[in-house]
């Protein structure tokens, strides 16, 4: 790399991060109660990208999708320049480079400027994590979510790298935030949005498009199940022939197959579900790979090991993978999600109380059997579960003084 690329380079990795750093210092003029939660998520996530930048520290992950995306970045810029916008959404999970091309084409071209947009993305995250939770039980349990999330290894790890996750994360809470304000107001506007931040998720990847049909068997059999009423009263809601309407339609073009989802396809076809669940298990690094007797062998293994690679996906690798020092922080971060299991199981009876915790516990359960499928090795299943362990740190919110402070529980309020 020449000397002005270099100067470049580390210009514009500096100037975004202070800018950031700058909008985040007036937001918590304005709010407050988030000021320390996000101040300290930033830093952290701030200083490990300047010291991976500077070549201090080698962060777990940059040197494989991560510089993968930033060349198709640097590819787009050059190639199409500003033009990518009109080819932003095309199903094959190239979104992101597309994204930080457009950044390369205005700014010039800057790797830590990119790992900078994730740390914007990543230090975001938390605060929806906080609006999230504070929607859903109360300000001293949404700011104890706040800090998990804020100070979570792999969330900051996936915020300072050029990778999906943070972005997924960011437009999934999205997506849940707008989930939420439907069901507690049922107005057209957040069901809109709802579709919207889950129809980006789809071009980011596939399977983070799938919580959107969990909202829609929900949407649909409220709906009906209200018009039923108004129908017996001699009475017609147009709303929600609408909404009914809306909601079946993409549930019915998924279910035959007519609706293109990259990654859900092959939901319905049993052989394409084995052949990828085992070529999975066999096609990566064989020191991170799961045990061979993982594999599929037939339909009557399905079940089971469906189940078996779900708990590998959540909490691998244990303790009898470990094999280098990269699976030690693995294992760590496992720790992380047992915990949270942990805190999940012992306010289960309040979460399944609540439609609103009910439908998000359902949602994240179906990202885990879709993606433990699929995913044949800890090192992947490291950054996949964190697209979606900041609703298992919402769903725990409550309990999270346990781990963190010594505060008094807080219940549910209806």
């Amino acid at each position: 790399m020449k000397n002005n690329e270099i100067v470049t380079e580390f210009l514009l990795g500096w100037t975004f991060l202070l800018i950031i750093f700058f909008f985040i210092f007036i937001w918590t003029k304005k709010y407050p109660q988030t000021k320390n939660f996000l101040l300290v998520a930033f830093l952290l996530r701030a200083i490990f990208v300047i010291l991976d930048s500077y070549e201090l520290i080698s962060l777990p992950g940059s040197n494989g999708d991560d510089d993968t995306f930033e060349r198709h970045a640097r590819k787009f810029s050059n190639n199409y320049g500003l033009l990518i916008i009109l080819d932003f959404f095309k199903l094959d999970s190239l979104l992101l480079p597309r994204i930080i091309s457009v950044f390369y084409t205005i700014f010039g071209e800057s790797k830590m400027m990119a790992q900078s947009i994730s740390v914007a993305m990543g230090t975001a995250s938390v605060y929806l994590v906080y609006v999230l939770s504070t929607m859903i039980w109360d300000h001293r349990a949404a700011k104890k979510a706040a800090w998990f999330s804020a100070l979570f290894p792999s969330l900051i790890l996936y915020s300072c790298l050029t990778l999906r996750e943070v972005y997924i994360c960011f437009f999934l809470l999205l997506g849940l935030i707008s989930i939420l304000k439907y069901i507690k107001n049922k107005n057209t506007i957040s069901f809109l949005k709802t579709l919207i931040f889950f129809y980006i998720l789809a071009f980011f990847h596939g399977g983070a498009s799938f919580g959107v049909f969990i909202f829609l068997i929900y949407v649909l059999f409220t709906s009906i199940k209200k018009q039923m009423v108004n129908l017996i009263n001699f009475k017609i809601n147009i709303f929600l022939l609408f909404i009914i309407f809306i909601s079946f339609l993409p549930l019915i073009l998924f279910a035959t197959n007519n609706l293109s989802i990259p990654y859900l396809t092959t939901i319905y076809d049993l052989d394409s579900i084995l052949t990828k669940a085992n070529i999975a298990l066999v096609r990566l690094d064989a020191n991170s790979e799961y045990p061979s007797w993982m594999i599929i062998n037939n339909s009557y293994e399905l079940i089971p090991k469906i189940i078996l690679k779900t708990i590998y996906f959540v909490y691998s690798p244990f303790v009898w993978d470990i094999k280098t020092f990269f699976h030690i922080i693995g294992f760590i971060d496992g720790i992380f999600y047992l915990v949270l299991t942990i805190y999940l199981i012992k306010n289960r009876k309040v979460i399944w109380a609540n439609p609103i915790t009910r439908i998000l516990i359902i949602i994240f359960l179906s990202y885990v059997i879709i993606h433990g499928l699929g995913v044949g090795n800890f090192g992947t299943a490291v950054r996949h579960r964190s697209k979606f362990v900041v609703i298992m740190i919402v769903l725990a919110a409550p309990m999270l003084h346990k781990f963190i402070f010594s505060l008094q529980k807080k219940t549910f309020k209806k």
